[in-house]
């Protein structure tokens, strides 16, 4: 399965990183080493996903690709389907960053990062 960000294709992912992090409060105890510590999981989870890819086209169909990303990021953006090809699995997320570099000597290419938060938009 390809993997897509709302409608929008990701063309090929050269590397797909997840982390998903545990909120956890801790608290150190004056004195103490750290097996004494104090940790609470209060906090819920999150998770951060980073999408390494790379786009094939034409000089306009990649500039159209870059524009459709960059258009998801409104500043008030609202949850979109991320469906990973690695797992095949549909999360919810924003955009958090997205960057893209166009190597002048092969026109027909764009490379891409674009680093994705799980979640609900409120």
């Amino acid at each position: 399965m390809a993997a897509s960000i709302g409608a929008k294709s990701l063309g090929t992912v050269t590397s797909e990183t997840s982390i998903k992090s545990a909120g956890l409060f801790n608290m150190p105890i004056p004195y103490s080493d750290s097996d004494a510590a104090l940790i609470m999981d209060l906090m819920g989870t999150s998770r951060t996903i980073t999408v390494i890819g790379k786009k094939n086209g034409t000089v306009a169909a990649l500039r159209t690709f870059v524009t459709d990303i960059e258009g998801l990021m409104t500043g008030a953006q609202s949850s979109l389907t991320f469906v990973s090809s690695w797992t095949n699995v549909n999360k919810n997320v924003l955009i958090q960053d997205f960057e893209h570099t166009k190597d002048e000597a092969d026109e027909s290419k764009v490379n891409y990062t674009i680093t994705l938060i799980e979640g609900t938009a409120i």
